[in-house]
């Protein structure tokens, strides 16, 4: 890492690509390809993956210049892993083509790929067939836990055994579904349930769990009970990143400037 002009400032570290933790997760919602340009000239150090929208996915050629795989390629060539979101696998899924699915996106560039059931009901084994037929053509694989629209709060018991058979399959993380951390947290965390989201990270362990949280208000609460290194997406907008990346630090009004302040009364005189 290059050294800091204000190196002689101390201010909080965190380590930097390739992370085993503290993952910021974004969405490409279609942008062209000079705002993705400056998008991660500005925030890439801070990203480590990118969602393209699955509308792009769908329609894009296997063509180098297309925009879509233009794009593909910025993001990789600056460490930055890019999937194309749950949607695409559950279309592929429904149409019996799961495997050329993940053998055409490997060939369009993309790194990691998103499974979800947020729209069709899976099996346990259909999933972990999914993993596997992801890593055999040497994709990333998130799996995506909880319904868009939830009736009640996930079973944790199940999701727990649900989410180690992924883990042992060869999922690299899992997503908690906004839906899910919503119910959970309400709108600043001050809900009981919140305790659901402690248990569950406490038993499958947060290094594997990132929590689709768009709020701020919710980053906050995740940063304050999981540590600056919660991995943190994977719908976040551009301008989210660098706001994200000082509340990890402790160095913005969500992070509670908890590094001055704890620094303010280390220099008071004790009582």
């Amino acid at each position: 890492m290059t050294k800091r002009a204000l190196d002689f400032i101390p201010v909080p570290e965190r380590g930097g690509k390739p992370r085993k933790s503290g993952f910021t997760l974004a969405r490409d919602y279609g942008i062209g390809y000079r705002q993705a340009q400056d998008w991660v000239e500005a925030v890439g150090p801070y990203l480590d993956y990118i969602k393209i929208r699955h509308l792009y996915t769908l329609l894009a050629p296997l063509d180098p210049q297309d925009l879509t795989l233009r794009k593909i390629k910025l993001y990789t060539d600056n460490a930055i892993d890019v999937n194309p979101g749950g949607i695409v696998f559950e279309l592929a899924w429904l149409a019996n083509k799961v495997e050329p699915c993940f053998e055409t996106l490997r060939k369009m560039g993309f790194t990691a790929v998103e499974c979800s059931e947020n729209m069709i009901p899976l099996p346990l084994q259909d999933k972990l067939t999914a993993i596997r037929l992801a890593k055999k053509h040497g994709l990333k694989v998130m799996f995506e836990v909880g319904e868009k629209y939830p009736a009640g709060m996930l079973d944790i018991e199940l999701a727990t055994r649900d989410i180690a058979a992924m883990r042992d399959a060869g999922a690299d993380l899992v997503i908690l579904e906004k839906s899910v951390i919503e119910m959970c947290l309400g709108q600043k965390g001050e809900k009981p349930e919140a305790a659901w989201l402690v248990q569950l990270t406490e038993r499958v362990g947060a290094e594997f769990i990132v929590f689709e949280a768009e709020a701020v208000a919710h980053h906050a609460w995740l940063v304050k009970h999981f540590g600056p290194d919660v991995n943190l997406g994977p719908n976040l907008e551009p301008e989210y990143i660098a706001k994200l990346e000082a509340t990890r630090r402790t160095l913005s009004r969500e992070g509670g400037y908890s590094f001055l302040s704890d620094r303010v009364k280390a220099l008071l005189p004790r009582p």
